[in-house]
């Protein structure tokens, strides 16, 4: 089965109402097998906001739109899962949780992740970036998101965790596990039918993960971790259940690892491959950070969010009925000429940086964003710091991530050469 597989076997549906056609269509907006069609995209932007594609999901474009999906948590709800899988509440990822139980398990996790702590992962973050690229300068050649992007956020979530130094590189393998797998989201279905569920897909993940929670509970004076964090933390009188906190602590491990893999491997690419722009940012260290936000709006780490209608509902007078997916593509809300001056350039004039969905909004925007933005600075910043020239291989093409939801170069080519 394919990534686009995935999407596909949501096509069948009883009866919708007739959506917003679209003739001009040259593809289907979520095929991204050869990378985000961005000019289909545009094109829906333009004629056709709320479409219906191949699949049968219904694609919002623009973004006020999907900002404003965001807000409306009655009407849409977070599922990448097929259609008929029933998830007992203490599996559901964050993600998915319905108000009011996602507000109160988003406190317990936000109480425990909170910024002044993120914080205190920088040095650790730098040493790390510094450590990967004195071998790969030395030998002047490197794929860059084997070897330099994809173990920086692996490593600092299993730093985060409080995993031994010695098992940090099977995070990464255990997050490309989880997600590549076409079973990666089953678990009951509505016809009692037992599917895989996170423990069939990764039993030793999560064999992983139950081992840390079990030490901590264990152990008279518990290390100052995520993981203990995350265990005594309470609020409003209740704290996680030992599945629960699996649970999340899967979910953070792999959404951060893939969000912030590419991110990296974006700004790499961008940077790489625009030698004005490197040597700007080698001159002024005081631009990365605007750097990172317009690789977040030009290159979405994650190019759409998809969710469940759970009402019927209508967006630009298009009625959307009860129990169809709804895809919010974050790649074209944050591409969207009524938002952005020349959406297509990667500008470091943009008057609110920040202003971008890569996060997506509403009071269910990503938990690990600041997280994902301090390893997607420190790592440029490393970056410019050691490399006085960087060339991508001839030939190079863009090859897509096998994730059909995540947007980022599967390899990046790159002959370097350290500052004397």
């Amino acid at each position: 089965m394919t990534r686009g597989d995935f999407i596909w076997q949501w096509a069948a549906r009883d009866s919708t109402p007739e959506p917003c056609h679209h003739a001009a269509m040259t593809s289907d907006p979520l095929d991204v097998t050869a990378g985000v069609p961005y000019a289909t995209l545009a094109d829906l932007r333009a004629t056709c906001p709320v479409s219906q594609t191949a699949s049968g999901a219904y694609l919002l474009a623009r973004h006020d739109d999907v900002l404003a999906a965001t807000k409306d948590l009655g009407a849409f709800q977070a599922s990448f899962r097929e259609p008929g899988v029933v998830v007992p509440p203490e599996e559901q990822l964050i993600s998915e949780i319905p108000e009011p139980r996602h507000g109160h398990v988003r406190r317990i996790i936000n109480s425990a992740i909170a910024q002044h702590r993120i914080g205190r992962v920088e040095p650790f973050a730098r040493d790390l970036c510094n450590d990967l690229l004195d071998g790969l300068l030395e030998r002047g050649q490197s794929d860059l998101v084997a070897e330099y992007v994809t173990p920086i956020p692996a490593t600092v979530i299993a730093h985060l965790l409080g995993a031994d130094p010695a098992d940090h590189s099977r995070f990464a393998e255990w997050s490309d596990l989880v997600v590549q797998s076409t079973y990666a989201t089953k678990n009951r279905r509505a016809d009692g039918e037992e599917g895989e569920g996170l423990v069939g897909v990764a039993p030793e993940f999560t064999a992983y993960i139950d081992a840390m929670i079990a030490e901590r509970k264990g152990a008279v004076d518990p290390p100052d971790d995520f993981v203990t964090r995350l265990m005594n933390t309470e609020v409003d009188g209740e704290r996680l259940t030992d599945l629960e906190m699996r649970t999340q602590l899967a979910f953070l491990l792999i959404a951060g690892n893939e969000t912030t893999r590419h991110l990296i491997a974006n700004m790499l690419e961008t940077v790489c491959t625009d030698p004005d722009l490197f040597a700007r940012l080698r001159a002024d260290r005081a631009l990365v950070p605007t750097v990172v936000e317009e690789s977040l709006r030009h290159d979405s780490p994650i190019h759409v969010l998809m969710r469940d209608c759970m009402e019927d509902t209508t967006l630009d007078g298009v009625a959307i009925p009860a129990g169809v997916k709804v895809a919010f593509s974050l790649a074209s809300a944050n591409r969207d000429e009524r938002n952005y001056d020349t959406p297509d350039a990667f500008r470091l004039d943009r008057p609110s940086a920040k202003d971008h969905l890569a996060f997506g909004g509403g009071p269910h925007v990503c938990p690990g964003a600041s997280l994902a933005r301090l390893e997607g600075r420190i790592a440029l910043e490393v970056f410019l710091d050691r490399v006085e020239t960087a060339r991508v291989d001839d030939g190079y093409e863009r090859e897509p991530v096998p994730v059909f939801w995540a947007n980022g170069p599967r390899r990046l080519p790159v002959a370097l050469t350290g500052c004397s």
